[in-house]
């Protein structure tokens, strides 16, 4: 059976149709309208111009994204046994849309879905798009890096327990900083009370490729997941892949959500980028994966000889805040330093031309992917030490302020509150009353606040926090302080709540 699959991995079906039709050098007289490249634009300043000749949509003979009957198919059937799953479908807008299809495809209006408060803004759109009701559960938060972890077995256990008739739960595996739950034990007791269970494995596609990560969603017995195989897999930017394996949701019902959501125009070359990225993760991921976390163990133990920061990994993070760990991320408190995250962040980008993932306060987030090389690693390390030196002073006392982190209160759904008459308030003046939308720092674009959950002190302190260090915040009034609230003035207001 290993020799039969291994066999099967070494296929590049959508990639050997596709060159055999860019070397059949067809006349265009489809889209797109450049037509395999016969313009020039600015583009080319940056680009060779073979991109315009790859570039083409759904021509004969490379099959169609939304109906597969031939490469793609055939692709995605290699994709889902390289994962365990039983169906696999390729998606060219990023996890966003596997998780929008998960949502769509699982819940009707009005039904319960439990899940993490730290859950990407797009699933607070499928929410909006579903009409279900999100029962949150707020997670682990480690108070020394302010970072949102996981949700410990025993409150799954207590909000499966308190909404019997919810009708699926929602895991993240793992989160944004690398922390996951014991995610078979959790799935299994959602299935004993008849939950479907849904994971967002965007920053987990390499776990399907190495015996050193932590268990993968299909491993774990999930229904689907959705990953995002361009974060940590190498494909190109928003090319993920939706994992299906269950008989809780109907193939019909993933199909219609599947077409309402994917688009008519895909890349090819995104579709490529995947059939690519499978094959060269079974067979080269183990190792590389492997690589890449020796290049993150001993690129912790040398940071926590510089002064001024503490680089965490697993033995940190499963000492009560996780489960387990992905040791491919790399954590990095700053401690006695004259800046903060956010200025650190910009520092090395500008300064050492080095990109790192994110920053919070006083947090790093570095990524050790298949594609990390070991000068990577020293030349981060040799950037920290030098701005060590130039900004370590002992005895920094950094102020206190860590935010209240409770839930806010859910007045009505998410998808009652988008629709909502609008009334437009300055921030301040928001204070007990409905959010009509989302609010988040971006990265990693986890909602402060979402439509239907009620402005406090503390989330207008959070926002007013983070617009004054300078990071994108995201909402609908980009660059002002205004944000949108239901109208109580409206004469439909009370029939609204009651909608809820």
């Amino acid at each position: 059976m290993k020799k039969e699959f291994l066999l099967a991995q070494k296929k590049t079906p959508y990639i050997d149709a596709y060159q055999e039709y860019l070397n059949e050098k067809n006349t265009s007289f489809d889209v797109p309208g450049h037509h395999q490249g016969n313009i020039k634009t600015e583009f080319d300043r940056i680009f060779p111009h073979a991109v315009y000749k790859a570039d083409v949509n759904c021509p004969r003979g490379l099959d169609n994204i939304l109906h597969p009957s031939g490469c793609i198919k055939e692709a995605e059937e290699l994709f889902a046994k390289a994962c365990h799953a039983s169906k696999a479908r390729f998606l060219v807008n990023g996890s966003t849309s596997g998780n929008l299809i998960m949502l769509m495809a699982t819940l009707k209006a009005h039904q319960k879905i439990i899940l993490p408060r730290n859950v990407h803004k797009s699933v607070i759109n499928g929410l909006i798009l579903s009409g279900a009701v999100p029962v949150f559960v707020m997670p682990v938060i480690d108070k020394q890096t302010e970072i949102v972890n996981q949700i410990q077995y025993k409150e799954w256990k207590k909000a499966i327990d308190q909404n019997p008739d919810a009708r699926a739960i929602f895991i993240i595996n793992p989160t944004y900083f690398g922390a996951t739950c014991n995610l078979k034990k959790i799935t299994e007791y959602a299935h004993s009370k008849g939950m479907v269970v849904l994971c967002d494995e965007a920053h987990g596609a390499h776990f399907y490729f190495s015996k050193h990560l932590p268990m993968s969603a299909m491993d774990a017995g999930c229904d689907m997941s959705t990953l995002s195989v361009h974060k940590t897999g190498g494909s190109l930017t928003q090319s993920s892949v939706l994992l299906i394996n269950t008989d809780k949701v109907s193939q019909y019902e993933i199909n219609k959500a599947y077409n309402l959501i994917t688009t008519t125009s895909p890349s090819s070359i995104l579709l490529a980028s995947l059939d690519g990225a499978r094959k060269y993760l079974v067979f080269h991921g183990s190792r590389r994966i492997w690589k890449c976390i020796k290049l993150a163990r001993e690129a912790i133990d040398e940071i926590n000889k510089i002064k001024g920061f503490k680089a965490h990994g697993k033995e940190y993070f499963t000492k009560g805040l996780a489960f387990d760990y992905d040791e491919t991320k790399i954590v990095v408190e700053l401690d006695n330093l004259s800046i903060t995250g956010f200025e650190c962040y910009k520092i090395l980008k500008d300064e050492y031309r080095i990109q790192i993932e994110l920053a919070e306060t006083y947090v790093l987030l570095l990524l050790y992917t298949v594609g990390t090389r070991n000068k990577d690693s020293l030349k981060i390390i040799d950037a920290l030490k030098d701005i060590s030196r130039r900004f370590y002073k002992e005895g920094i006392t950094y102020p206190d302020h860590h935010f209240v982190t409770t839930i806010p209160d859910l007045k009505v759904r998410p998808r009652v509150a988008f629709h909502g008459p609008l009334k437009i308030v300055d921030l301040k003046d928001a204070l007990n009353k409905i959010s009509k939308e989302m609010i988040m720092i971006y990265p990693p674009g986890i909602p402060l606040i979402i439509p239907g959950e009620v402005f406090s002190s503390n989330i207008i302190n959070q926002i007013e926090y983070y617009k004054n260090t300078g990071v994108s915040v995201f909402s609908d009034f980009e660059g002002t302080n205004q944000v949108s609230i239901i109208d109580e003035n409206d004469p439909d207001y009370n029939e609204i709540i009651k909608k809820n």
